[in-house]
């Protein structure tokens, strides 16, 4: 405290005739003692007194706040300054600081994600255009416990050299009910459904049953009488009725016991193959299904 301060604080106290050493109970008796007094006098002259009492009464918290702090920060000996200063930073800017920190975190995750993404695109890119995209719904697993679907699409693409990329997507519907695990799949399998866009199916019996339903698969009846002809046999030929039209059509074609099917890369006991309406790749996946049928 310096002079100045020290001679404004002993003048406050002779404005309340109370002693340099009065503690803070006797400044307040004192206080409402002269308030008291001069309940019935001019603000004018009660003034210097209020003056006096919030010179002291500030003064007291101050040194009982330097004091705490000293306490507090005494660990840190002769960094105990910058120390509080840091502490005082936070607990007055920490709302600031978090909001700062969640929005740094959500830049650096954005950022990662570009770059992800920007990578991916790029390898993507250097890619052969893709041939034919598949997608395996039902009752089907890798051989061998395989992760990932390279040894599926390198089996589906194999009977055709002049390809250069088939990609597939396997989604797994157990044809056992297995409670909310069977729903929670079939979730998952609509949503697939609603948002990819495979030019071919490969599906088992009950997937076939549930998907020829809905408007998701090509109308083959035009193909089934010309191209795919030579090949097929009745009991081959799937026919089902969507849920907008009383007429039956053939949506699907099955597979299973033909010489290419059994070289698929994943379990299996129906291979029934149907053309999504709208497929991309509409040539490539009647050639698919024409080459299956031919055996060879």
């Amino acid at each position: 405290m310096d002079m100045e301060n020290d001679s404004d604080l002993k003048h406050s106290y002779r404005v309340l005739d109370l002693p340099d050493t009065a503690s803070r109970e006797e400044v307040e008796k004192r206080f409402d003692i002269l308030v008291r007094q001069y309940r019935s006098k001019p603000s004018e002259q009660f003034e210097p007194i209020a003056k006096a009492y919030r010179n002291i009464t500030g003064t007291q918290d101050r040194q009982k706040f330097e004091e705490l702090s000293r306490q507090k920060y005494a660990k840190y000996k002769g960094f105990a300054g910058p120390a509080e200063k840091i502490d005082d930073f936070f607990r007055l800017y920490k709302a600031r600081v978090f909001v700062g920190l969640i929005a740094l975190i959500v830049v650096i995750v954005g950022i990662n994600a570009y770059l992800n993404h920007r990578a991916e695109q790029e390898r993507l890119a250097k890619l052969p255009p893709i041939d034919l995209s598949v997608m395996i719904l039902g009752d089907f697993s890798p051989l061998g416990g395989q992760e990932g679907t390279a040894a599926i699409e390198e089996s589906l693409k194999a009977p055709f050299p002049e390809w250069k990329r088939v990609t597939a997507l396997l989604s797994y519907l157990p044809n056992q009910e297995l409670g909310q695990t069977s729903m929670a799949l079939q979730q998952k399998a609509l949503l697939q459904l609603s948002t990819e866009t495979p030019d071919l199916f490969i599906m088992d019996k009950a997937s076939y049953a549930w998907i020829a339903k809905s408007s998701a698969l090509m109308n083959l009846d035009q193909e089934a009488k010309s191209r795919l002809n030579p090949w097929l046999k009745e009991s081959q030929v799937l026919k089902a009725k969507q849920e907008d039209s009383p007429v039956e059509h053939i949506y699907g074609i099955d597979v299973s016991v033909t010489p290419l099917a059994a070289k698929l890369q994943f379990t299996h006991t129906d291979v029934i193959l149907g053309i999504r309406d709208g497929a991309a790749h509409k040539e490539q996946a009647i050639h698919f299904i024409e080459q299956y049928l031919k055996g060879k």
